[in-house]
């Protein structure tokens, strides 16, 4: 009778023991599942607010895209209220016009006007530059001009000028003195020389010369 107590007694400690280590096991897992959760509204959080930032830019490129669009209409409606001033350019051979912003820029390439590695005008090139002077002057008579020079990214190897730049401004102000010589005023020309800091998709539109007509 003594045994079956004893044996009745260590069963039930064995039990105790049993039940006391699944609720710690319960309570080790509830601070598991706990620990999760908060790790996965972390994240929650975070990828919710990435979504935001990128609703955001995305709204930006949208606002950004508007306002361009809306600026390419009002350049437009400028073109198309102004078409005796844009076909006046269009019509001289050799010269490539467009809108920056509300300044007029001519573009005459550089191969046109001179030859590889010179500054001096071609003569073939005098009769586009007397059309772009008469244009300037009956129909921008007093506004500033800027003429830029712009060259590839060769650098200067069989040439007096000792580089792109220099090029680029001898260029320039060939430009301009024959501008001059065909009436349009120099107090109302600035130079620029660029060099190659701007080239085109290819070598022959990098080498140019931008006669800018100033909105003022």
């Amino acid at each position: 009778m003594m045994r079956q107590k004893v044996m009745m007694a260590v069963v039930g400690l064995a039990i105790g023991f049993s039940m006391f280590g699944c609720s710690n096991n319960m309570k080790t897992e509830n601070d598991l599942l706990k620990t999760e959760n908060e790790e996965l509204r972390m994240q929650y959080k975070e990828v919710t607010a990435a979504l935001q930032a990128v609703d955001d830019d995305l709204a930006r490129v949208h606002g950004d895209l508007r306002n361009a669009q809306d600026e390419n209409q009002n350049l437009k409606t400028v073109l198309d209220t102004r078409p005796e001033t844009i076909n006046i350019f269009e019509n001289i051979n050799g010269v490539d016009v467009e809108l920056r912003d509300k300044d007029l820029a001519l573009t005459v390439a550089s191969d046109l006007l001179f030859n590889s590695g010179s500054a001096t005008l071609k003569k073939s090139a005098q009769g586009t530059l007397s059309n772009v002077a008469t244009a300037l002057n009956s129909t921008y008579p007093d506004q500033s001009i800027v003429i830029m020079g712009y060259t590839d990214t060769d650098k200067i190897s069989k040439s007096k000028f000792k580089s792109n730049w220099h090029l680029a401004f001898d260029r320039a102000w060939s430009v301009r003195d024959y501008l001059v010589s065909k009436g349009v005023s120099k107090k109302r020309i600035a130079i620029e020389s660029w060099g190659p800091t701007k080239p085109l998709a290819t070598k022959a539109a990098s080498r140019r010369v931008d006669i800018v007509v100033v909105d003022e």
